[in-house]
């Protein structure tokens, strides 16, 4: 009976994160975990141009994370939607007009510091497993594509180096 209950009890943890993916107990080799001078990157996808990490993966944001809020994706979260974590400092690759910054986390039992874009912590996608995919846009209407130089506000979408991602959702039936 406690295997059952603590079994659900994950599985409300990975729904309340808009997990759609296969949970790892580690982070997956598409670019989450840890990495000294991470360097976020734009690359090309169906979505348009987004931000990447070093290895050419899609990084993604969760809506309840705005503004540096950390706390909201955690435990089995985390493992579907991997922090971007650095040891050293992130640096702007190309296209990444954005303010990079960092924000201290707990990732796998351990401290870590995430990389932030724009005030947004940056995640990959668990079930991403090539470079361009992004299949966690749109998923549960909370986790975008991070794409640089565009903000949604209460009185539209404005552009500039200082601006937030904005959600876009296509192909998905969203």
């Amino acid at each position: 009976m406690r295997l059952i209950v603590l079994t659900l009890a994950g599985a409300g943890v990975l729904a309340a994160c808009g997990a759609a993916g296969p949970a790892a107990t580690t982070a997956p080799a598409n670019g989450g975990g840890g990495s000294s001078g991470t360097t976020i990157s734009t690359g090309n996808t169906s979505l348009g141009t987004v931000l990447t990490d070093s290895k050419g993966f899609t990084l993604y944001y969760f809506l309840p994370e705005k503004n540096s809020t950390v706390g909201a994706c955690t435990g089995g979260c985390l493992t579907v939607w991997p922090p971007v974590v650095v040891t050293g400092t992130p640096t702007a690759g190309s296209g990444a007009t954005g303010t990079l910054g960092t924000v201290p986390i707990t990732f796998n039992g351990a401290a870590a510091t995430e990389v932030t874009y724009n005030g947004w912590p940056l995640h990959t996608y668990a079930s991403d497993t090539a470079a361009g995919q992004t299949g966690g846009n749109g998923v549960m209407g909370q986790w975008f594509a991070a794409m640089p130089g565009t903000t949604s506000t209460s009185t539209g979408t404005t552009t500039g180096s200082t601006a937030t991602p904005t959600p876009k959702v296509g192909g998905y039936g969203y």
